[in-house]
């Protein structure tokens, strides 16, 4: 009986990690959309969308298992709140993920990437973590780290949407903008889930 519920214990941190496996994927997804030629990226469609019905799955799965079970790795409310997280980052992945598919012919910046590339080095880190919940220690280095990637995210944002400036067409400013921000607040939901993981910290220890 105690290896069962331990084994139920874990399945919520697992069920965790395959959602921020899915928003890994859709990263990997927005990073292959940005090199790939205007004519070939209505054929990515189908697969970014998928992402999202995925996620959103796997979060409706932890909910029914998290209202069965006795123990889990942390209080419900808090792998809910994670889980919403983890699932509004994936909304905004698809949006962007979207955008770029209707506005075959935008020209995206070189701050692009290195926002996109950022934004994955949070959602990495966010699936170590969400493997080493009851790891205090390995969850307070984990929040420091989010919180110095999204200031560095924040800063990228704004080279960003400043570098469209001089843009002859203020639709092209306006475009870029709303990618931009696409992408910052995905980056921001990810920081969402490190604060709940902080506030974990300071509530349990």
């Amino acid at each position: 009986m105690k290896a069962l519920n331990r084994q139920r214990k874990h399945q919520s941190a697992t069920l965790l990690i395959d959602i921020t496996g899915e928003v890994r994927s859709g990263l990997g997804l927005l990073a292959q959309l940005l090199g790939t030629p205007a004519g070939e990226l209505a054929s990515h469609r189908e697969e970014l969308l998928g992402l999202e019905g995925r996620a959103m799955d796997l979060h409706f799965n932890l909910m029914t298992h998290i209202r069965s079970v006795f123990l889990t790795p942390l209080p419900r409310q808090d792998i809910f709140a994670i889980s919403q997280q983890l699932n509004r980052t994936m909304e905004h992945v698809v949006a962007a993920g979207d955008l770029i598919l209707r506005r075959k012919s935008l020209e995206l910046p070189k701050e692009a990437a290195e926002m996109l590339e950022s934004l994955t080095r949070q959602a990495e880190l966010t699936g170590e973590a969400m493997g080493r919940l009851d790891d205090f220690d390995h969850l307070e280095i984990y929040w420091v780290q989010v919180q110095r990637l999204s200031k560095q995210a924040n800063r990228r944002h704004r080279d960003w949407v400043t570098s469209t400036d001089s843009a002859f067409q203020p639709n092209i400013a306006q475009q870029q903008a709303q990618l931009a921000d696409q992408i910052l607040a995905a980056a921001h939901s990810l920081r969402q889930v490190a604060a709940i993981c902080g506030s974990i910290i300071v509530r349990e220890s």
